[in-house]
């Protein structure tokens, strides 16, 4: 008997249905991966097994679990969540109660199912020592809070485990860490697994089974190896070509250095009323390099090395304790670039729904960059954004409309496009494909090399995604501690890495599904 029987199971919001139709068995001991673009109807799915849709969904269909219906009573429905299923969200930032420490949140997931919890012995399953449990979310790393929501999920020792997304903001250590610890777990407590993700690549290596969502309906599903290996369906021949990236053509020829990093450090929680007894951190440790006009340069490293501190003193967001910058032969420390130099440098933040204020629209929120150009008439305004919002292919009465009423591909154009208003010289792309599906990831990919060629761009890129490294760099520098370890063109530095951490980001690159 299936552990997870879905029969024909709708869902809509006010009359737009998000799934139709949908039937699925899952057995016990399954690790059943569900892929598709972001819209497709993968987590809403995981909410109706769970019981979590909102209010406002209306649902037809049936979902058993363990051969019953799952309950119509919210007190029954929470005691077999609790019980019976757990669930580790995409993002265990904003799902982790900041007011309440690890320790105490595992327990409490424990609590609510009735069981005795051994939190150290969860702790030290998950690969975190006992202390770890004794502090608050935001004192932990990114794949330290994933390793804690998983132990949370454990906590009830549940039949069945649902990971939305766990994987897609974590380097790729950690990456490979986090799947391996999942995929232990399974195996050592028989459990059946809901792996829900864009990554085609995380799927596989994970999963022994698979369903291709798209607009809501299963398009193609079966085991790992004949879905992957010997797609049915169009849409799955379509991710599969998607998820392949090859390297753009780039001259090997030297440039004029556009950038100067010259011996950059950042030191926090030094001076200050209440930290003058504590010993400073440094995140940023004597960084040299430089960019050559239209070169493209990768930085990579793990979360925490040093990575957006640097990016945020380049961009003038943050001043440097030590050391200096030379943007076009103009000195400066951080803070102090001055505001015409500023405009021509410009940051793509790695999440731009958070980076836009919803109370803007998009027309007000692209121009807000222009401030830094002085006093502009309307109609030069005007052309500037029309210009714009239109060279990354989207159509100028988009500005008008709110973030929120764009998808994830749109938006990321849009964060583009502010960072393009100005006509900056340098842009610093931090993470800028990393939660986009790989169709969508594609796209944007394309636009960044065509405004790099039509306009004659600098990048610094921020990624953890080494595939999209090797295809967009010039050249690779390795980030360890707030140092530059290690650096060279991507070819020679992935074919032949020197330093351990480069040797352990190569061997943790899931790889290729065809």
């Amino acid at each position: 008997m299936a552990l997870v029987e879905i029969e024909n199971l709708s869902i809509s919001f006010g009359g737009r249905p998000a799934v139709r139709g949908l039937s699925l068995n899952i057995e016990r001991g399954d690790r059943f991966g569900i892929i598709g673009e972001s819209g497709s109807g993968k987590s809403l799915t995981a909410l109706a097994i769970t019981g979590l849709l909102p209010e406002t969904a209306k649902v037809s269909g049936q979902v058993r679990f363990d051969g019953a219906p799952l309950p119509s009573n919210e007190r029954e429905m929470a005691r077999l969540r609790g019980k019976h299923i757990g669930m580790v969200f995409q993002e265990p930032m904003t799902a982790l109660n900041p007011l309440m420490t690890i320790g105490d949140q595992i327990g409490e997931a424990g609590t609510l199912a009735d069981i005795a919890t051994d939190i150290d012995g969860l702790l030290q399953e998950v690969g975190l020592l006992p202390p770890h449990g004794a502090r608050f979310p935001h004192e932990l790393s990114g794949g330290q809070r994933q390793r804690a929501m998983i132990a949370m999920a454990l906590a009830s020792q549940p039949e069945l485990m649902i990971a939305d997304e766990p994987t897609s903001a974590l380097d790729a250590i950690t990456q490979r860490k986090v799947l391996d610890l999942i995929g232990d777990i399974c195996e050592r407590r028989r459990m059946t697994l809901i792996f829900i993700s864009h990554d085609i690549r995380a799927v596989a290596a994970l999963c022994t089974k698979v369903a291709v969502m798209r607009a809501g309906e299963i398009v193609e599903q079966g085991s790992i190896n004949a879905v992957l290996q010997s797609p049915k369906a169009e849409y799955t021949q379509l991710l599969l070509a998607a998820s392949r990236m090859e390297r753009r053509p780039r001259s090997a020829q030297a440039r004029e250095a556009l950038l100067t990093v010259d011996a950059v450090s950042r030191d926090y929680g030094h001076g200050g009323f209440w930290l003058w007894r504590q010993k400073p951190v440094r995140a940023v440790d004597r960084v040299s390099f430089s960019l050559g006009r239209g070169e493209s340069v990768a930085l990579v490293g793990p979360s925490g090395c040093g990575k957006s501190t640097l990016a945020r003193m380049i961009v003038g967001l943050d001043s440097a304790t030590e050391g200096q910058f030379r943007l076009d032969g103009t000195l400066y420390h951080g803070r102090d670039l001055p505001p015409l130099l500023r405009a021509g440098v410009s940051l793509v933040f790695q999440d731009p729904f958070s980076s836009f204020d919803p109370r803007m629209t998009v027309g007000t929120s692209l121009g807000e960059p222009l401030r830094l150009l002085g006093q502009m008439t309307r109609e030069e305004r005007e052309r500037r954004l029309v210009e714009a919002i239109a060279s990354v292919g989207l159509d100028p009465v988009m500005l008008s409309r709110y973030a929120h009423e764009f998808s994830g591909g749109q938006r990321q154009r849009l964060a583009i496009a502010r960072a393009m208003v100005t006509k900056p010289r340098l842009l610093v792309l931090d993470e800028p494909v990393s939660a986009l599906d790989v169709s969508v990831r594609g796209d944007v990919l394309n636009l960044l090399a065509r405004l790099q060629e039509e306009h004659g761009l600098t990048y610094l890129i921020i990624s953890h995604d080494l595939d999209m490294v090797a295809a967009m760099a010039d050249r690779v520098l390795v980030m360890e501690a707030g140092r530059i370890i290690e650096q060279g063109r991507p070819n020679d530095l992935f074919a032949r890495p020197q330093h351990e951490l480069t040797r352990a980001l190569m061997a943790a690159r899931l790889p290729d599904v065809v």
